[in-house]
């Protein structure tokens, strides 16, 4: 019987980011408070005749074997079975790539789910968490989702209370992505700052907006901003255009993708607005406070 099998593969932000050293393995050590967004991919699972992996994707470049969702396939088929059921996955694309919000480790966290289940595979969450952490350090969030604290290079999750329902703008300087090895090797050339986190960890504990807004405010709350980086001095320049607006946005992960919180609609909507009228892209979405939903068709 045909099966069809549709998975959203949701962005992140990071509403705060902590750089601490580079590992011994080539990773980094990191603290964030990581939060999972409305914008997202979609992927549809369909059998076909036969075994096989086919990855399709309505975004010209992204269907080679480079994809993550290529690499998540491969690692569940050698580790848990070679001989699965042929599956061909399309993938809409929706978050834009390079911008700092996980559009790659979405998918392959969506892929993970989706193959777990398409193959009836009956892998627990603990176990799909530790295939999430050999292919990178945002896939187990993104398999996780919600609100999170995330520590180590990104495999240790402390759940976080749901973040208070807020719309959220993102900002994105036109034709200007930033490698995340890039921005992690200017890390490693010069001494960045790290923010303190404890404020913004208190702030979302305690479901405190006042405390957000506060953070929000604040001149520094991603320690990859000030790296010297085209896409990153882009994104800087866009924040200080936004800022004499009276917006408060900041850096989500390696950038250049910027997020602003609302408490309302209207507000956003404006922002987005002032976003557009600076050149740059807007994305008008919000907080989400439950992971993946999946739905057979």
């Amino acid at each position: 019987m045909n099966r069809t099998l549709l998975i959203k593969g949701a962005a992140k932000i990071n509403i705060g980011l902590t750089v601490l050293k580079k590992r011994s393995d080539g990773y980094h050590d990191l603290e964030s408070v990581m939060q999972q967004i409305s914008l997202a991919d979609s992927l549809l699972f369909e059998s076909i005749e036969g075994e096989g992996f086919y990855l399709s994707c309505t975004e010209a470049g992204l269907s080679g074997p480079h994809n993550l969702i290529f690499r998540a396939a491969e690692l569940l088929s050698s580790r848990f079975g070679s001989h699965q059921e042929g599956v061909k996955i399309t993938l809409h694309k929706n978050i834009p790539v390079e911008a700092g919000l996980a559009g790659g480790s979405s998918d392959a966290a969506a892929a993970l789910l989706g193959l777990n289940l398409f193959w009836e595979l009956g892998l627990t969450r603990q176990e799909l968490l530790a295939c999430a952490a050999v292919l990178g350090s945002d896939v187990p969030f993104c398999l996780q989702g919600g609100t999170v604290l995330v520590r180590g290079r990104g495999e240790v999750l402390e759940k976080l209370p749901s973040l208070p329902f807020h719309w959220v703008v993102l900002a994105l300087p036109r034709q200007a992505g930033v490698s995340a090895a890039a921005a992690y090797r200017d890390f490693d050339r010069r001494c960045l700052g790290k923010p303190e986190l404890g404020p913004l960890i208190d702030a979302v504990r305690s479901g405190s907006r006042e405390g957000l807004k506060k953070w929000m405010a604040g001149e520094f709350t991603n320690t990859l901003e000030t790296a010297l980086l085209p896409g990153l001095q882009q994104a800087g320049l866009l924040k200080k255009q936004l800022q004499s607006c009276g917006l408060n946005p900041a850096l989500s992960g390696s950038g250049p993708a910027l997020f602003m919180f609302f408490d309302h609609y209207n507000s956003a909507s404006a922002a987005a607005r002032a976003v557009e009228e600076t050149g740059a892209r807007s994305y008008l979405c919000w907080t989400e406070a439950e992971n993946k939903e999946w739905t057979y068709v």
